[in-house]
């Protein structure tokens, strides 16, 4: 039995298609699919309907990511201050491409769950964690410690932290699946994880994928999300050519910029300036 494992596509449907090539030629059984579906790459509905289209000679299970609950939030906030610019335009873009139906999927998606097939050992899949969609932590953090405690199966899959990385103690494994549409770390592939048994313990391996990166990039122009999201586009697109993480830098830089001149984080000119000075 083998089970591929992938997420953080971030509509970014050039990368998910070549996972799915890669699926489909390496005798794989199952896929789990961890969250983080949407938002930050042109066209949502492109990877939506690859989604929704998945073969049916693969067993499938889905997770919901914090980008899925950032949209069910803003339905059910519809008031939220969100508009086109640097700090939420991705976001706005994102929301307005999705159909309702796409979003009573990811409704129906829980946090996490526990993955059983017969014959073989149960796994766990979530987004961030088994509690939240958006708790962060990597092989590096203390907290992977608590993780592995509370931990109910023997392996875990989780996405979230764009960190590929396999940690073992004792009988348990966590695997970061790493990014599929995002390009992190330095690498600039797409990334997921395979877990193999034959009725005995789950082995993990962790898998990159080349895809034209071009392809994607261009359609930041033509899909108008590069004017509807300014700096922040600017920063994925930085990502995607380097594999450096621009959009966290971005952030961190906006936020203190703000935070020393008392200005709002929404601020548009603290956002140019922040791209100014990474160069992107």
């Amino acid at each position: 039995m083998r089970i591929a494992a992938l997420g953080d596509i971030h509509s970014n449907h050039f990368a998910l298609e070549a996972c799915l090539k890669w699926i489909d030629e390496n005798d794989i059984d199952g896929i789990a699919f961890l969250g983080d579906y949407i938002s930050d790459c042109p066209y949502p509905q492109k990877t939506m309907h690859i989604l929704r289209n998945i073969s049916p000679n693969y067993m499938t299970w889905f997770v919901r990511g914090n980008r899925e609950d950032y949209m069910l939030e803003h339905k059910r906030n519809i008031t939220e201050n969100w508009s086109y610019g640097s700090q939420t335009g991705s976001l706005l873009y994102t929301y307005n491409e999705l159909l309702g139906s796409d979003l009573r999927f990811f409704e129906d998606m829980p946090i996490g769950m526990e993955v059983k097939i017969d014959g073989y050992p149960p796994f766990s899949i979530c987004h961030a964690s088994m509690q939240s969609s958006s708790e962060l932590f990597t092989d590096e953090s203390e907290i992977i410690e608590h993780v592995l405690d509370e931990m109910t199966t023997s392996m875990l899959l989780y996405g979230h932290c764009h960190k590929q990385y396999i940690h073992t103690r004792r009988t348990k494994t966590i695997v970061n699946t790493g990014v599929v549409g995002i390009s992190a770390n330095g690498q600039t592939n797409a990334q997921l994880a395979v877990i193999e048994s034959d009725g005995g313990d789950w082995t993990p391996t962790l898998i990159n994928v080349p895809y034209d990166r071009n392809k994607v990039i261009d359609e930041f122009s033509e899909s108008g999300l590069l004017d509807k999201a300014n700096v922040w586009s600017r920063s994925i697109i930085a990502n995607l050519k380097s594999g450096r993480h621009y959009n966290n830098e971005c952030v961190k830089l906006v936020e203190k910029i703000a935070k020393e001149r008392e200005l709002d984080f929404n601020d548009e000119s603290i956002w140019q300036e922040a791209a100014n000075i990474l160069g992107i």
